[in-house]
């Protein structure tokens, strides 16, 4: 059975809305003009007594007070003609009191919650900061960490490769091209210009004297201003090989930390580049390019050497290192499986290991100091090598010599939070967290557990 309205037709339920919570200082002014209420005006209860003992009261005192001030301790005597300038006096404390009586001050503290949240906004807005909820900036005011990217947010994210390991030379700044074979420089510009995403590119300057402009990819971008650099025109590449006569591309994601293209030869032979982290492309490696052009084999020592001598010099200095590889298929071993990536993506030949630098933001210092000084806890968390991420956290501020604070990667964050059967736990988590200040090499996962937990 249901109601008819005055139509005749069944009445529609309506929907119950849901109740928006209140924020944290929401809540804690509700509490405070509860108890503001009680004191001054208990008209929920509807007991006025309470009420108007504390309201008599409070005129009782101000009468006192200005009897003995006016009276004893200035010891002024009663005068006639000073008896309107009394009564002012006494009208006074009765408004005073029927205030205390009256005024509506728990109707009054939200709407002064409001207007302040709303002044906050705009303060933010001048910051070029977007608030949508006026509640964010509740939220942000009791922020007490900040888990902040480092490319982009406390860099630049402006990147210029400033060295190179090329056939079997460290160069601590861009070789000229005559220093680098004619065979590998032709196998590093040709790698560069179809293994990076084809919408990245170098533009002309916006105005006369002007830095160029870096439209898409900053890594990809450091790596085709690389190529300007060794004299060559990576466009020349793509005018030759466009983009829809690349055979298969695997593009980057955080699990493998490399992209690869496949270029398929005119002997239906393949040949695919990559680019990827340095220290992990490099394991997959086989070969090495020498100063004579030819490849030689990369043994694990070799390895360990590049890995000591060049990868961690480089990532001392706060730069990220990249390692360019390519492989050939030859015709004879038959058609690869193009779906078995862990496969394809080995017996790797080395080209180079570069070195990209991208500069700490000019204000970034200051503000993690200031951050520091209000008690709030900057951690930098990134995907980079950890001896990057170190240095750059250095420089920035977030790590200071001597301190006795975490500086791990994601895989031994997540060995360190999860228990034998893998899932997390929350103790392991807050035994980590308070020294914690540098997480390198970690996946979107690793981020969204360290924020949350």
């Amino acid at each position: 059975m249901q109601p008819l309205n005055e139509d005749g037709e069944p009445e529609k339920k309506k929907r119950a809305l849901p109740k928006k919570e209140k924020s944290v200082l929401q809540g804690k002014l509700t509490k405070l003009a509860v108890q503001i209420g009680r004191a001054g005006t208990n008209r929920q209860s509807g007991d006025w007594v309470f009420s108007l003992v504390m309201s008599a009261l409070t005129v009782i005192i101000l009468i006192t007070r200005f009897l003995i001030d006016t009276f004893w301790i200035q010891g002024l005597p009663w005068l006639q003609e000073c008896v309107s300038i009394y009564v002012q006096f006494l009208v006074k404390f009765f408004i005073i009191g029927v205030t205390v009586l009256v005024v509506a001050v728990p109707e009054g503290l939200p709407l002064a919650v409001t207007i302040s949240l709303a002044y906050s906004v705009k303060k933010m807005m001048k910051d070029n900061n977007l608030v949508r909820h006026l509640d964010a900036c509740e939220t942000m005011g009791n922020a007490t960490a900040i888990c902040s990217d480092k490319t982009g947010t406390l860099t630049m994210n402006r990147m210029t490769v400033v060295q190179a390991y090329i056939a079997g030379r460290h160069f601590k700044r861009v070789p000229e091209p005559d220093l680098i074979p004619t065979k590998i420089l032709d196998l590093l510009i040709l790698g560069i210009g179809v293994n990076c995403a084809y919408t990245t590119k170098i533009m002309p300057p916006e105005r006369e004297g002007g830095l160029p402009r870096q439209v898409g990819n900053k890594t990809e971008c450091a790596l085709l201003g690389l190529s300007l650099d060794l004299n060559r025109d990576y466009q020349n590449v793509r005018n030759e090989i466009p983009e829809e006569k690349l055979f298969k591309v695997y593009t980057f994601n955080s699990v493998r930390k490399s992209m690869s293209t496949v270029l398929k030869n005119f002997d239906r032979s393949y040949r695919m580049f990559s680019k990827g982290a340095a220290e992990i492309l490099l394991k997959k490696c086989c070969k090495i390019l020498t100063a004579s052009g030819e490849a030689k084999v990369f043994k694990p020592k070799d390895r360990e050497h590049l890995v000591k001598n060049v990868i961690e010099s480089m990532a001392s200095e706060g730069l990220r290192t990249i390692c360019l590889a390519y492989r050939d298929f030859p015709i004879t071993d038959g058609e690869p499986d193009w779906d078995n990536e862990a496969e394809i993506l080995t017996r790797l030949t080395c080209i180079a290991v570069v070195g990209i630098e991208d500069p700490v933001r000019p204000e970034v210092p200051e503000a993690i100091r200031k951050c520091q000084r209000a008690g709030i806890t900057v951690r930098m968390v990134t995907g980079d090598n950890i001896n990057t991420a170190r240095a750059i956290a250095t420089k920035c501020g977030i790590l200071q010599p001597g301190d006795d604070f975490l500086c791990i990667e994601g895989k031994e964050f997540n060995q360190r939070i999860r228990n034998e059967l893998g899932e997390i736990e929350q103790e392991r988590i807050d035994k980590i967290w308070p020294k914690l200040r540098v997480l390198a090499r970690s996946s979107p996962m690793d981020k969204h557990t360290l924020v949350k937990g």
